[in-house]
């Protein structure tokens, strides 16, 4: 059932423990069991599992549940022991018409709060068992985040957008919708003491939203070839661990300053060089010039052409960890030291849907579409502090 690959070497890259094979099918999420070794995961194959570590160093299933429907997404509270399931019918009890992309249960007001794709979020009572409330989108409601404290839910949908809303226990109100995605968010990450929201999504980027700062400051992260479907944020190191489709692990460092992405400005012609763009047909037809397509510089965001625009360059003080177009003044005055990267970048080699850590043990578990469940050491990949001071989340 799974197989133990590695003891625990010093390593600046996630370490291959075990791998977990067995399922018939994807495996949608992954909890690891905090302070034992066990995780608990869900399929499209409709079950349940829950897998722990026994003396050869292999994980074997101690408890296999199989339900009516494929097995969506899950919330393990540890503490009182409970699991809930979200499934491809709707069922979390019964509260949506269509897959449920996303559930978390609240200990504090006793809530289990879901989203599905029935473009709804759902949120209802664990000890009446009975519905509290239901609020509908105009897309897909694909993942979830939760402020216990004080009520807020973020919702990630198809569109891209990310709706924050405050619940009550029988109705709710729309505080705003944040908007920054070129395509669907696929997974969400709440720090309720930064009161910062980080999201990731299909453009292959991950945005980081600083919701207490009141200022509407956001910062963009670009290190992935993939789409973005897994986000973990460590406060004690503060770094964000990043997950994509592709297999691709990204480490963050967010704690150095960084700057934000420029706005892109509009022009009818190019801003460096003042040749008319394609669609400026009154200057083509003055100048007797053909127009130009229309770039823009990541650095500065003025509208310019490709002959102004010749160069690329990384600029991870901004987030682009990839090499990106800049405008060549842009580009000589970036120093190689700002070239520096502030982020690292490891293989977790499957697709991974979605991932799980346990801080306190420097574990990560992962799982995906390929039916393979990952446990990972990553204490030397975020810090040998990372074990101090965690509880589970």
């Amino acid at each position: 059932m799974a197989a133990e690959i590695h003891s625990r070497p010093q390593s600046s890259r996630p370490v291959l423990l075990n791998k977990i094979e067995g399922h018939s099918d994807g495996v949608n999420a992954a909890v690891l069991i905090p302070k034992e070794d066990g995780v608990i995961t869900v399929s499209e194959d409709r079950t349940i599992r829950v897998w722990l570590k026994r003396d050869s160093g292999q994980y074997w299933p101690s408890i296999y549940h199989t339900v009516s429907s494929p097995c969506s997404c899950m919330s393990y509270h540890h503490e009182s022991r409970r699991i809930f399931i979200g499934q491809d019918n709707g069922a979390v009890v019964v509260t949506h018409q269509n897959r449920v992309s996303d559930l978390i249960f609240s200990l504090e007001s006793q809530w289990v709060i879901s989203t599905g794709h029935d473009k709804s979020i759902c949120w209802m009572s664990t000890q009446s068992g009975s519905m509290l409330g239901r609020h509908s989108f105009g897309s897909w409601a694909s993942c979830l985040q939760y402020d216990s404290d004080t009520q807020h839910a973020f919702v990630g949908d198809h569109s891209g957008q990310i709706t924050l809303l405050k619940l009550d226990e029988q109705t709710c109100s729309v505080i705003t919708t944040l908007k920054g995605h070129e395509g669907s968010v696929g997974a969400l990450y709440w720090d309720p003491v930064q009161r910062w929201l980080f999201s990731g999504a299909s453009d292959n980027s991950v945005i980081m939203w600083d919701i207490g700062g009141r200022q509407g400051r956001t910062l963009l992260l670009q290190g992935h070839h993939e789409k973005v479907q897994a986000l973990w944020y460590l406060p004690l190191t503060h770094q964000l661990v990043s997950c994509s489709a592709d297999g691709g692990i990204t480490v963050w460092n967010m704690e150095t300053t960084r700057e934000e992405a420029p706005q892109w400005l509009d022009s009818d012609s190019c801003q460096k060089c003042g040749q008319p763009f394609f669609w400026n047909i009154k200057q083509m037809w003055d100048s007797k010039t053909l127009g130009l397509r229309q770039h823009h510089c990541r650095k500065c965001g003025k509208a310019i052409c490709g002959k102004c625009s010749s160069k690329r360059s990384t600029y991870p003080i901004m987030g682009f960890e990839f090499q990106v177009r800049m405008c060549d003044d842009c580009y000589d005055t970036i120093k190689e030291e700002d070239r520096t990267p502030l982020a690292t970048f490891h293989e977790g080699k499957h697709n991974i849907a979605h991932m799980d850590m346990d801080p306190s043990r420097g574990l990560m578990v992962t799982c995906g579409s390929d039916r393979v469940v990952k446990i990972w050491d990553i204490a030397q990949v975020v810090g040998s502090s990372v074990a101090a001071g965690f509880s589970p989340r």
